[in-house]
């Protein structure tokens, strides 16, 4: 399963949400994460309908918001079955 992680390497939100999804993800759960650089990669962001980071997409399902909590990722990765409940 590949999960991807938009985001900017300056952007204290976007590093939060990553140490989110890590810890969500832990290292016993066989999922991949692919990160994006929205800078250096706008046309990949545009393309994939990225508005605004950090955001998390998983198959056509994607979470972005001014802030991603612990919580709202949690969310997210049970609802695409990515984490145990």
């Amino acid at each position: 399963m590949l999960i991807v992680f938009y985001h900017f390497s300056l952007c204290p939100r976007c590093a939060r949400a990553r140490k989110h999804l890590q810890d969500l993800l832990g290292t016993s759960y066989d999922a991949s994460v692919t990160e994006i650089n929205v800078l250096r990669h706008p046309a990949k962001a545009q393309r994939n309908r990225i508005r605004m980071v950090p955001a998390i997409e998983y198959g056509d399902d994607q979470i972005s918001v001014i802030l991603l909590s612990h919580k709202s990722i949690k969310q997210f990765l049970q609802r695409n079955n990515l984490l145990h409940r």
